[in-house]
């Protein structure tokens, strides 16, 4: 019988690396050694897609630079409350990603969009929900190509914020918000501050 894989034990195993308190690495680079991508089309409506987020809880929102942020949530009935959830409209694709690094396991989410350009990263957290995290993924679609290394050379966040996302109704529309993840715990809190400070420093 196969062993399952604890993903909450190997993110706390991940986070008591972290300095308590300050965020920064204790020791070693926690940058990745290798990372395995699966990508499925968005078998989700734009609409489904953005009312999914809420259930996740608190994530690590990574964002890209937007292209014609209004435009493309306007056909879809979707709305965003500002600018920097802007990639999220222009999801077309989802690739589910996990890494090794020399401190242990991470997973994330890719938003992409229809050139197959990566638009922001959703980072899986102690303080996710785990079973929307896999349910998103599941509602994703079928994979549309196999598991492969790939490099994100050309992925350039521009910002990394802890969040929760709320949506709500607007004149008939949906309006996608976010809130700073003032419900996250200091291991969620330390483990975001270590993720992004390390996708800064790999670029």
């Amino acid at each position: 019988m196969g062993m399952q894989l604890d993903r909450t034990h190997l993110l706390q195993r991940v986070a008591a690396t972290i300095c308590p308190g300050s965020g920064y690495l204790s020791g070693g680079c926690g940058r990745t050694c290798g990372t395995t991508v699966c990508r499925a089309r968005l078998r989700l409506t734009a609409a489904e897609w953005v009312a999914s987020l809420p259930a996740l809880g608190e994530v690590l929102y990574l964002r890209g630079p937007a292209e014609c942020p209004v435009r493309a949530g306007l056909s879809h009935g979707v709305l965003v409350e500002s600018a920097e959830l802007a990639p999220l409209l222009q999801t077309r694709a989802l690739a589910a990603a996990g890494a090794i690094t020399q401190d242990g396991p991470r997973e994330w989410i890719e938003c992409m969009s229809d050139g197959g350009r990566v638009v922001a990263r959703l980072y899986l957290l102690p303080d996710t929900d785990y079973l929307a995290w896999d349910a998103l993924q599941v509602g994703a679609g079928p994979a549309w190509e196999e598991p492969t290394r790939v490099s994100s050379t050309s992925w350039r966040p521009v910002s990394a914020r802890l969040l929760r996302f709320r949506v709500r109704r607007l004149a008939g529309m949906q309006l996608l918000g976010a809130e700073a993840g003032i419900g996250a715990s200091s291991l969620g809190r330390d483990l975001a501050a270590r993720i992004a400070r390390d996708e800064v420093l790999s670029r």
